[in-house]
């Protein structure tokens, strides 16, 4: 049986802003597509700004992860490591 590394703390997060940015250019697509051929675009243009609040927000959460797992890590380990990737 193959051993699994264990997961990151932000890997959920991660995976949130993936599937929230998919769609988010899926609106944006729509909108577009709207806005030139002159159909209503207001309701897919609320729907891409809700998206990208989204994508905002889980970037937020993400990073105050980051942070108390930096936090946590120099504590436990002293000042030699503070470094951690992604910030």
């Amino acid at each position: 049986m193959a051993q699994r590394a264990p997961l990151r703390p932000t890997s959920r997060i991660e995976e949130a802003i993936g599937f929230v940015g998919c769609f988010g250019l899926l609106f944006f697509g729509v909108t577009v597509f709207c806005e030139l051929t002159g159909r209503p675009a207001l309701g897919w243009a609320l729907t891409l700004l809700g998206a990208v609040v989204a994508i905002v927000l889980l970037d937020r959460w993400r990073r105050r992860v980051l942070r108390r797992t930096a936090d946590a890590a120099q504590a436990e380990h002293g000042p030699a490591a503070t470094r951690v990737s992604g910030r």
